[in-house]
């Protein structure tokens, strides 16, 4: 694992709530349209995949 600094870090964990709270606001509209819900589609997916960085770099912060 390359080290990184602080507030590089901090910069993406910034960036990564940011892309949690988008794909929140778009999975809400997938949704409402009742099509086809969220059920398997590719936003809680995206969601996971981006919490799971998220956590990695809380990790990292710790570690410093």
């Amino acid at each position: 694992m390359v080290k990184r600094s602080k507030e590089s870090l901090k910069a993406e964990k910034s960036r990564i709530n940011q892309l949690i709270d988008e794909e929140n606001r778009t999975c809400n509209k997938c949704k409402e349209k009742k099509d086809l819900g969220c059920e398997g589609c590719f936003h809680e997916k995206r969601k996971s995949t981006l919490q799971k960085m998220k956590e990695d770099i809380q990790q990292a912060m710790a570690a410093q």
